[in-house]
């Protein structure tokens, strides 16, 4: 993930979130340089408002731009790229199937993912505290052990979290794992073929707080010291084909290391 401190371009985000890692996997994608800027959950919604957003993180703002969550990067980006690295592809086949991984799994493994994980990991206060610390201002951090039952509350609101919806959200994420892994038996190495798509990126960030894989842009705790629902799950889906299909998405810097082959001069405008 690029995280170039100096840079004309701020990402303001949560970092845990899913769509804090789909916005970083984009701009690394798209090879814009940015600084990230991370605050505490609701801190960050009310920063956005300050730099031209409207409460929604993350925001990319700087150099007049101002575009908020992950499909504001790939609106604003994805036409103008090189055919060769349009996460959208020109061809309508491809395009739709595309735009379909991309609602399967932004809007629906990355929310089952936090259901989940959220469910199992918010009790452990020794564990969350220091994680929603580590990447915020140092005012915030110290902050952080007493705002903490304000944010763990916050989160079972907002995410209706109880051991029902968890295992319900455990069922999905298995039964979407089974169908992608048929997807990609046949050897492709994306899931649309020979190219890397939407859904890639959408897949790898909303599966990666289960499967923390290397390269992983968020903080999280060690395998070792989740609770054993958690760190049986994750054990369970990095065994998997797609698990596996996600770690090499990874591994390859999903596409990074192609494109600095190529050499190319300057980030998309």
């Amino acid at each position: 993930m690029r995280k170039a401190a100096g840079a004309d371009r701020t990402l303001l985000t949560f970092a845990p979130m899913v769509d804090s890692e789909t916005s970083r996997l984009l701009l690394a994608h798209y090879g814009v340089d940015y600084e990230e800027s991370d605050h505490l959950f609701g801190w960050a919604s009310v920063l956005t408002l300050l730099h031209g957003g409207y409460g929604r993180v993350p925001l990319l703002y700087g150099r007049g731009l101002r575009v908020t969550a992950p499909w504001g990067i790939v609106a604003h980006f994805d036409g103008s790229a090189p055919p060769e690295r349009k996460l959208i592809p020109d061809d309508p086949v491809l395009a739709a199937s595309a735009k379909a991984d991309w609602e399967r799994f932004n809007g629906g493994i990355g929310a089952d993912a936090a259901v989940f994980a959220y469910f199992h990991l918010l009790p452990q206060r020794a564990l969350m505290v220091p994680l929603f610390a580590a990447p915020v201002p140092p005012t915030q951090a110290r902050l952080t052990p007493l705002l903490y039952p304000l944010m763990s509350g916050l989160f079972r609101l907002l995410l209706c979290l109880s051991a029902t919806r968890a295992e319900q959200a455990a069922c999905r994420i298995r039964l979407l794992f089974d169908e992608t892994g048929a997807r990609i038996a046949d050897g492709r190495p994306y899931l649309c073929g020979e190219r890397i798509t939407l859904g890639d990126i959408a897949l790898a960030a909303a599966s990666a707080p289960l499967l923390l894989p290397a390269g992983y842009g968020a903080t999280m705790p060690p395998l070792e010291s989740m609770p054993a629902p958690l760190a049986d799950f994750s054990d369970e889906l990095r065994a998997h084909p797609t698990g596996r299909f996600v770690a090499r998405l990874y591994a390859s810097g999903l596409a990074a290391a192609r494109r600095e082959e190529e050499k190319e001069n300057s980030p998309l405008e």
